[in-house]
C-alpha cells in the first residue's frame, strides 16, 4: 500500500514537473546574436529581403595591436595596428538570413560629414550600400533574433 502511494506521488511529481518543463520552454525568447560581417550580398525574393554576410573578428585599440601583432609576426618593425583597428576573418563562411521587414538600419558615414549613428530606412540604406559599391569592404554589426537579422550597424572605419 505505502508502495502504490509513493509510486502515485512521484508519477504525479514527474507529470507536474515535465508540464513545468514544457510550459517554460514556451515562454523563452530567441537569444539575439550579435556579430560583425562584410555583407556580402543582398537579394531579394518573393517579397523578401535576404542578406549573405562574412563574418569578421573586429578589434579596436590595444586589442587590435594585440591581434595585429599575432597574425603579422613583424615584431619589433611594427609593434602596432597600423590604423588603430585590425580586422581577421579567418572563417570565410557565408551565411544567410532573411533580413526583418522592420529591421533597424544606422549608419556613419552615409553622407561626406560623419553623422554618428544615422537611423536610416531601408531604401537609405541600400542606396548606401550601391553608392560605396563596396559593401564587401564595409564592416557591419548586425543582430540576428531566431535566425532573422533585426539591425544592421555600419562600423566606423577611422
Amino acid at each position: 500500500m505505502m508502495l502504490k502511494k509513493a509510486l502515485s506521488i512521484f508519477f504525479v511529481a514527474v507529470a507536474l514537473f515535465g508540464f513545468v518543463t514544457v510550459s517554460e520552454a514556451k515562454t523563452t525568447k530567441p537569444v539575439t546574436e550579435k556579430a560583425t560581417a562584410y555583407i556580402t550580398a543582398i537579394k531579394f525574393n518573393k517579397g523578401k529581403m535576404t542578406g549573405s554576410f562574412d563574418y569578421i573578428q573586429w578589434y579596436f585599440g590595444k586589442d587590435a595591436d594585440r591581434e595585429f601583432v599575432k597574425d603579422c609576426k613583424c615584431g619589433k618593425e611594427m609593434p602596432y595596428a597600423p590604423d588603430g583597428y585590425y580586422i581577421r576573418n579567418i572563417n570565410k563562411k557565408i551565411r544567410t538570413f532573411t533580413i526583418s521587414n522592420s529591421a533597424q538600419y544606422v549608419l556613419q558615414t552615409r553622407t561626406d560629414t560623419i553623422k554618428w549613428n544615422e537611423k536610416v530606412t531601408k531604401t537609405q540604406f541600400l542606396n548606401f550600400l550601391k553608392k560605396r559599391n563596396q559593401q564587401k569592404g564595409i564592416p557591419f554589426h548586425i543582430e540576428v533574433k531566431g535566425g532573422v537579422v533585426t539591425k544592421i550597424t555600419e562600423q566606423y572605419i577611422p
